[in-house]
C-alpha cells in the first residue's frame, strides 16, 4: 500500500471516529451539563406543578411507586440505585405528551447521582422500549421521556424535555419559599403551592377558602422505622395566619384523617405554633406504610383537582 493510500485510510478512520463521537455527544444532549451542588434539585423541574417532592436515595426507592403511576415508576426504577437526590413536580403541567399511555397525571423528575453519561445514553439507545427523540428518548409504553444531559443528572418527564434541559443549564429559585427552607431541609420535603385551590378539597371532600401560600410536609427517617414529620402552612401574611389559625387547625384535622386514615391519631395530636406568617407543628411519628399511603392519596388528589 502506498504512503498516500495509508494517509487517506488514516484520515478516513479519524473522520469516522469524529462522527461516532459526535453521535455520542448528540445522544447525551451535546455538551455535558453540570449542576452546582448549591442548587435545590426542585429548581430543575418546571414551575406550575400541583405538588413538589424532594427526597434522598433510600426514600426515593421506597416512595416513588406511591407518587408516580405504575408503568412510569417501573421505567424509572433502574435509575434509583444510582440516585442520591430525586426531585419531582407532579400534576398541574400542560398535559401534553405520552403520559396517557402510562396512567393519568403529568410529572417532571430530576435525578441527581452517579450516572455514566455516555454509557447511559447508549443503553437507552440500545433498549427497544426507548426511541430517540430530539435531545432525549421516549418510552411510549410507559408514557415517559428521558435525557442524560450530564454525568450527575437524568431528566425525565411525561411531557417535553426542552424546558427541563433549559432549567438544568440555568436553574431558577426553589419553588419552596426561602421562609421555609430551614424546615424543608429534611430527607423528604413535600410542597403543595396554593393547597386550598383544589388539592385539600380532594383530600377532605369539601372546599375551604383559606389564603395559604402553600403547605409543607417535611419528614426524616426514625431510627426505629417510619418517619418523624413537620407540617407547616405558609400564609399570605402574618395577619392571615393569625385570623385563619382556627380554620387551619380544623383543616389539618381533615387533611390528617384523609391522608393517614387509621394512623391519623399521632398527626391529629400535634401542637401547632404561630410564627409570623407560618402556622406549624413538628414531631408527628408516622409509619413507613402510612406515609407511602398518604403520598398515594396526594397523587390521587392532584389528579382529581
Amino acid at each position: 500500500m502506498s504512503r498516500n493510500a495509508s494517509m487517506l485510510r488514516a484520515a478516513a478512520c479519524a473522520a469516522a471516529a469524529i462522527v461516532v463521537l459526535a453521535a455520542l455527544l448528540a445522544s447525551g444532549c451535546a455538551a455535558p451539563i453540570k449542576v452546582d451542588d448549591s442548587v435545590d434539585a426542585l429548581a430543575l423541574v418546571r414551575p406550575g406543578a400541583a405538588v413538589y417532592a424532594r427526597m434522598g436515595a433510600a426514600q426515593a426507592r421506597d416512595l416513588v411507586p406511591s407518587l408516580v403511576p405504575p408503568r412510569q415508576a417501573a421505567a424509572l426504577d433502574p435509575l434509583l440505585d444510582r440516585t442520591s437526590c430525586l426531585a419531582l413536580g407532579l400534576g398541574g403541567l400542560s398535559g401534553s405528551g405520552p403520559s396517557a399511555a402510562g396512567g393519568s397525571g403529568s410529572f417532571d423528575a430530576a435525578f441527581l447521582g452517579d450516572f455514566p453519561f455516555r454509557t447511559a445514553s447508549l443503553a437507552l439507545a440500545a433498549d427497544k422500549a426507548w426511541k430517540k427523540e430530539g435531545r432525549g428518548f421516549v418510552n411510549e409504553g410507559a408514557g415517559i421521556r428521558a435525557a442524560i444531559p450530564g454525568p450527575r443528572l437524568v431528566l425525565a418527564s411525561s411531557e417535553s424535555l426542552d424546558p427541563l434541559i433549559a432549567l438544568a443549564k440555568s436553574p431558577g429559585p426553589s419553588p419552596i419559599p426561602p421562609r421555609l427552607q430551614g424546615l424543608a431541609s429534611a430527607e423528604i420535603a413535600i410542597w403543595a403551592p396554593d393547597p386550598f385551590s383544589g388539592l385539600v378539597a380532594s383530600i377532605i371532600g369539601e372546599e375551604m377558602d383559606i389564603p395559604a401560600t402553600g403547605l409543607l410536609v417535611a419528614a426524616s427517617p426514625r431510627s426505629g422505622g417510619g418517619y418523624e414529620a413537620t407540617v407547616a402552612f405558609l400564609m399570605d401574611d402574618a395577619d392571615s395566619a393569625r385570623i385563619f389559625r382556627p380554620a387551619l387547625r380544623l383543616a389539618w384535622y381533615g387533611i390528617a384523617r384523609g391522608l393517614f386514615g387509621d394512623e391519623a391519631d399521632e398527626a391529629l395530636g400535634l401542637s401547632f405554633f404561630l410564627d409570623g406568617d407560618i402556622y406549624w407543628a413538628t414531631g408527628a411519628r408516622i409509619s413507613s406504610a402510612a406515609f407511602a399511603s398518604a403520598l398515594s392519596r396526594i397523587r390521587q388528589g392532584f389528579q382529581k383537582s
